[in-house]
């Protein structure tokens, strides 16, 4: 198996079918994202009971707009699941097909992920039935632990924190695993035309037939993500800098051009990330696409190797005519 092909056959079929690049970046397989917001806090007279108080009021003058927003944010929730569903398959068949190369298109990628909707949501259902147990343990020893130091059991907080270190190690192997049978399940099912729960147990076998192969196919993944990240980041850099210190002078001299060079700089970087994010979807999932197609193959050793081809018995020699 060529590993270094894998990675150069994603970034080339990535690159010359740019329409995966946005059906990927809606599959879900490309990594999440994470929002945080910071703000300074004021000092305050308020006691605790008065600040109670206003947010009961708050929340019962605002009711129908909490429920409103909750059932759009859930619409949103499935909506986007399902999307994620139909992108990934379409994503998946295209480069398997390009991979192949044999001719294909956006409108025979998207009929291909709306066949496979379905089964897809049920499979990423089971995922996140298989998580739910990890889930549960990581939350009680967190009940635990905050229980353990309100109550000053200094007893019990270094087995915790050792129990802790045991949760994290057994996180990091059933993440990896299920890591491993999310991205070769789903390819199963797109290829290989299987259910969900068929498609598991495809995936697992797979890992465990193929497990050296597979751990070498992550790493080199993860170097590949390393050396990305930190190209992006010296080029995000080299991009930002200027805007803050231009914002910074603007801002200085009380001028409104601060707040127009960030509108600008929201309205140039963004599309540029969201393009950025799409080409590297594309070229992750193209990459364990390749990897899917080629885990189970064998190949014949090179005939440069020393004692390769085999030699060959001579044939018997014909019988002699009959006189």
């Amino acid at each position: 198996m060529h590993y270094w092909e894998l990675v150069t056959r994603s970034f080339r079929i990535a690159w010359d079918h740019k329409y995966l690049w946005l059906i990927a970046l809606f599959s879900g397989e490309g990594g999440g994202s994470s929002f945080n917001y910071n703000q300074r806090t004021t000092s305050t007279t308020q006691t605790p009971a008065e600040f109670q108080q206003q947010v009961s009021t708050w929340i019962s003058d605002h009711i129908g707009l909490i429920i409103f927003l909750a059932v759009v944010w859930l619409v949103l929730i499935v909506v986007f699941f399902i999307l994620a569903a139909i992108c990934e398959g379409a994503t998946i068949r295209g480069s398997a097909e390009y991979d192949a190369e044999r001719p294909f298109g956006l409108r025979m990628a998207w009929r291909t992920g709306l066949q496979t909707m379905w089964v897809i949501v049920r499979f990423r259902l089971l995922l996140i039935a298989l998580y739910l147990p990890l889930i549960v343990l990581v939350g009680a020893w967190i009940v635990g632990l905050l229980l353990a130091i309100a109550n000053q059991n200094h007893n019990a907080t270094p087995i915790l924190l050792l129990t802790g270190l045991f949760l994290f190690l057994l996180w990091l192997v059933y993440a990896v695993y299920l890591f491993f049978i999310d991205r070769f399940g789903s390819r199963a099912i797109v290829l290989e035309q299987l259910m969900a729960r068929a498609a598991i147990v495809r995936a697992h076998r797979l890992l465990f037939k193929r497990f050296g192969r597979s751990l070498l196919v992550l790493l080199l993944a993860i170097a590949v993500a390393i050396v990305l990240a930190i190209a992006l980041a010296c080029v995000s850099v080299l991009v930002v800098l200027p805007l803050v210190a231009a914002g910074a002078v603007a801002a200085g001299t009380g001028s409104g051009a601060a707040v127009a060079l960030v509108v600008v700089g929201v309205i140039i970087l963004v599309p540029i990330f969201l393009v950025a994010a799409g080409f590297l979807a594309a070229q992750s999932s193209t990459y364990w696409t390749l990897a899917f197609r080629r885990l189970d193959f064998d190949h014949a050793p090179a005939f440069a190797y020393p004692g390769y081809p085999p030699a060959q018995p001579a044939p018997p020699a014909p019988p002699a005519p009959a006189l």
